[in-house]
């Protein structure tokens, strides 16, 4: 399939540029960024799979509910992402202006060639949103705490994505129409309820059936 070729605009080329400048001079930068990009992206299947237990345990049904709904808010979120990948491409940053072969880095060589849009921060945003939008319906403050606490940890780790060179910055802000309009179009009262009914519903019930039978806990 022919992919449309996109190129960043010369300004944010030009930040970038200064950006490989300023790691030269503060060596901790250059640490401390691959790390941040990648470390967090494991709070969020650890935060769900903990809240998920809990519900488990306290037999909390909405709590379950609401960690199907932000999972199905992202992974409806990251399908929509892989679909729209199949029709763009763009030359990631580090292969642009360091002029390198991307094989030829550890890091790049495992990545898709094209940079454009970055799943990190779809994954990460539309669960942090989809976490927020819940408390229009729960009303509880947990979420909107958890929520704000995921927005910030999202924008941290797509931002050093950026400084590591592994996207450029409109590989992130792209997309961020798709990271709030999927969760804030799945909260609407009849798509909730059909997602919960359809969705959450079923897999609770097999969640309950299979933590009886297996586990004996009732």
């Amino acid at each position: 399939m022919h992919k449309f070729p996109l190129v960043e605009p010369t300004w944010w080329v030009s930040l970038l540029e200064k950006w490989q400048d300023i790691q030269t001079k503060y060596w901790w930068i250059s640490k401390l960024a691959p790390v941040f990009a990648d470390i967090f992206v494991l709070i969020y299947p650890a935060f769900l799979v903990c809240v998920y237990i809990h519900a488990i345990i306290k037999r909390k049904k909405m709590q379950k509910q609401w960690a199907l709904f932000v999972f199905f808010s992202t992974f409806l979120s990251v399908f929509i992402n892989i679909w729209i990948q199949c029709f763009f491409f763009k030359e990631r940053p580090i292969v642009a202006l360091s002029h390198v072969d991307a094989e030829e880095t550890l890091l790049h060589s495992v990545l898709p060639s094209s940079s454009f849009p970055s799943d990190h921060a779809v994954v990460s945003m539309s669960f942090a949103i989809a976490v927020l939008v819940w408390w229009i319906y729960s009303k509880k403050k947990f979420f909107i705490w958890s929520g704000v606490v995921l927005v910030f940890v999202a924008l941290l780790m797509t931002s050093c994505r950026v400084l590591t060179l592994v996207h450029w910055p409109t590989d992130i802000l792209a997309w961020l129409c798709l990271w709030i309009i999927v969760p804030c179009i799945l909260i609407i009262r009849p798509i909730r309820n059909f997602v919960i009914s359809y969705f959450a519903n079923p897999i609770i019930k097999l969640e309950e059936w299979i933590v009886k039978k297996v586990f004996k806990f009732e």
